[in-house]
């Protein structure tokens, strides 16, 4: 899953400016955090670079298709297709031509991202990312100006077009489940999923009508309890909760829903029926409220193990933020520089393959620690780990494990191995692959 591999089906019509981009790529994922100026090593890389982003053949759509593609190959069994969106803050780039607001006071660019996941947590790629930033800080609009929009003309259409954009060529032996977060439930949003006969999970907010004019909410909540599970929760930055395994039980039920008022087309159904799955803490932390958890689901529930996956798959919702944090915090993106909003996002694109790259390498060596090593790091990367780490010329005859490969990463990152601290960590990790690859640089020049 080497990050440049993603990017092995661009076609700009010329072979040269298509190496120039993967080796731009290479060169970013061995000095993650750094500028594209200060990766290549060579001021004339960069200005290489920059000239591939003003060149008529540069194709910023291929890159695209290209990820994904590469993404939709490595699919196996269950893929968890979740969406987020996050803004980058360009406050800086007063320069930056085309460049406008992605909030009130910030100027910089909304970006809406898919990432696929396996169960387990482990990223497979990017299924798709679509970029705003707004002309104008605030909508001038009414509130029910704004209702009365049609949904294309609405922020929110990016979630419908996320939909039928990650899950188009998906094989059929592929079982995709879109999930989102409360955003992501609006009637519309059903509604594709309906029309596109996909599978999703969705954190419910609003209370909507069901037929019987029973309240969602209130119809979950009165229905008993099916089972007591243990969850493990992972960390709320919001709350400032450290992760914890909690005792809850859960619920579900089926039920039909209205169509919104403010909807009046002949097209969009009067009702549609959903599935409800309903998680709760029954004994949170001193402080903290209890946990509860409503989601809307299309997969089939017929006992509690059923509505147990639901819930299992939506906690890996929160791989999407630690995309964004490795995204910002590892690979820097809030400080990319360039001249044109336009060629922000070829940038961004790497830099996002980047951040799932080291997020794979990380949840790997926990999920399938006796992996051999070898199937993320060439020879000369896991050899030289070792030597480091070990403080030796001689390195082992055969690769290690994922456990033990970040194991060391973590250690050249930084990592303190205190017995409470669990395995390594995104940031250990980034910052161990580039101790690792100065590390290589280093060898080289002493051959």
């Amino acid at each position: 899953m080497k990050p440049e591999k993603d990017f092995e089906s661009v076609d700009f019509g010329d072979k040269r400016l298509e190496k120039r981009l993967r080796q731009v790529v290479e060169d970013s994922r061995k000095n993650v955090g750094k500028s594209i100026l200060s990766s290549g090593g060579e001021r004339n890389s960069a200005k290489a670079f920059y000239r591939l982003l003003g060149n008529e053949s540069f194709d910023f759509a291929s890159m695209q298709e290209s990820v994904r593609s590469a993404t939709i190959r490595r699919m196996t069994g269950v893929v968890l297709l979740v969406q987020d969106t996050s803004e980058l803050n360009l406050n800086g780039h007063k320069k930056t031509q085309g460049l406008g607001y992605c909030s009130e006071n910030v100027r910089g660019i909304r970006i809406h991202s898919c990432i696929a996941l396996n169960t387990e947590g482990v990223p497979f790629g990017l299924v798709g990312q679509q970029y705003q930033t707004r002309a104008e800080p605030k909508s001038e609009l009414s509130r029910s100006q704004k209702m009365a929009r049609p949904i294309e003309d609405k922020e929110s259409f990016r979630w419908l077009e996320m939909m039928e954009e990650s899950t188009k060529d998906i094989p059929q032996d592929i079982k995709a489940v879109t999930i989102c977060d409360r955003e992501g439930d609006f009637y519309g949003l059903y509604t594709k999923a309906a029309h596109l006969g996909r599978d999703f999970i969705i954190r419910v907010t609003h209370n909507r009508n069901c037929d019987n004019d029973e309240k969602v909410a209130n119809k979950i909540r009165k229905t008993n309890a099916c089972a007591k599970v243990s969850v493990n929760i992972p960390r709320d930055s919001r709350r400032g909760t450290p992760p914890r395994q909690a005792e809850m039980e859960i619920a579900y039920c089926q039920v039909s829903i209205k169509r919104p008022a403010n909807i009046h087309d002949n097209i969009t159904p009067k009702s549609l029926t959903i599935n409800l799955v309903r998680i709760s803490e029954l004994t949170p932390p001193d402080g903290h409220s209890p946990i509860e958890w409503i989601l809307a689901t299309s997969l089939a529930l017929n006992n509690h193990e059923d509505a147990m996956t639901v819930v299992e798959y939506y906690i890996q919702r929160w791989k999407v933020e630690r995309f964004y944090f490795v995204l910002k915090s590892g690979c820097n993106a809030e400080k990319i520089q360039q001249r044109t909003y336009e060629r922000i996002l070829p940038v961004l694109l790497i830099y996002s393959v980047i951040a799932l790259f080291i997020m794979a390498v990380t949840y790997l060596g926990r999920m399938s620690p006796d992996m051999p090593c070898d199937l993320f790091f060439e020879d000369d990367e896991w050899k030289v780990l070792y030597r480091v780490i070990h403080k030796t010329k001689i390195a082992p005859s055969s690769p290690y494990t994922m456990a033990q490969a970040i194991s060391y990463l973590g250690q050249l990152g930084g990592f303190k191995r205190s017995p409470s601290d669990g395995p390594p960590g995104l940031k250990s990790i980034w910052q161990g692959l580039c101790a690792l690859f100065q590390a290589i640089d280093l060898l080289m020049g002493q051959v």
